[in-house]
């Protein structure tokens, strides 16, 4: 199959979708979320972006490009970003960092918190959830009465679909199954059709927003802990570096950083960012 200006398309199938459409794509994705996508990725956006097509009524992907371009394609950018990224996500994934957290910055935490301190967690790509509430979870396992101090969680991603799950906080009784079942007995709610949703202590300590971790970043206080997991491997290099970046300024002196299994902190921030545990990090003074 062929364009009308006679490229042929790079995918079989019913609409076109031409080299040039798909650099056009790509490059749209990455000035928008940041996220780098090689022309072997030409099937992945056929079948996530067809069904767009389908649903807007356009015949092509040049229509389609069309329209993320223009100004009334605000909001198509955005489905366009949610649908071509993949939000895997469970409770406690990478449950190291978690008892990291538990046993290595808890305490401290907790006693600056009993004192009348501030402290202040981000997950800084939330998906569905799934990891603020396990991050609130281990936080309420060494201070249980966390919701009435001075200590939050901001969950924030570029999805409002997940933002708005996350605020929902329901989930079936197998995704809960990796987090201590103590624990998430304790603090989530059962609800109807074998469904669990998350309790008055968690949506105390847990807010969720739309956030772009490219985009503007409107905090103004700074963190203790920030969990930002298997997102930056979607980045190209020079887009990671400058994540890093911005999050040393938000972070306090001691703040600890978890990112992913394949990732590693890159760029200047390296200078700055310790090794304190298998891809956890904690921010030394400035040098």
């Amino acid at each position: 199959m062929t364009s009308a200006a006679g490229a042929p398309s790079m995918v079989e199938g019913e609409f076109v979708l031409t080299p040039e459409d798909f650099r056009h794509i790509a490059h749209t994705l990455h000035s928008y979320a940041g996220i780098a996508l090689g022309e072997g990725k030409a099937a992945l956006v056929y079948s996530r972006l067809a069904k767009r097509l389908r649903v807007l009524g356009l015949r092509n992907f040049r229509e389609y490009c069309e329209l993320i371009d223009g100004v009334e394609g605000v909001d198509e950018r955005q489905l366009m970003t949610a649908a071509l990224t993949t939000n895997v996500t469970r409770f406690y994934r990478e449950p190291h960092h978690f008892d990291h957290l538990r046993d290595r910055i808890m305490p401290k935490l907790a006693e600056r918190a009993r004192a009348g301190g501030r402290v202040r967690l981000w997950s800084a790509a939330c998906s569905n959830g799934q990891e603020p509430y396990s991050m609130a979870l281990t936080v309420l396992q060494t201070l249980p009465e966390a919701a009435e101090l001075d200590v939050r969680i901001l969950a924030t991603d570029i999805d409002p679909n997940m933002v708005v799950q996350g605020y929902e906080g329901v989930y079936s009784e197998e995704a809960l199954e990796p987090a201590p079942a103590t624990l998430w007995r304790k603090y989530f709610d059962r609800a109807d059709r074998g469904q669990w949703v998350a309790g008055r202590q968690l949506k105390q300590l847990v807010t969720f927003k739309e956030l772009n971790l490219i985009g503007d970043w409107p905090m103004k206080g700074k963190f203790d802990v920030i969990f930002c997991r298997n997102v930056v491997i979607y980045f190209d290099d020079a887009t990671q570096e400058r994540v890093w970046n911005r999050f040393l300024p938000l972070m306090n002196p001691g703040g600890t950083l978890y990112i992913g299994h394949s990732e590693r902190v890159s760029g200047t921030a390296a200078a700055r960012l310790q090794t304190s545990g298998l891809t956890t990090y904690q921010l030394g003074a400035a040098g």
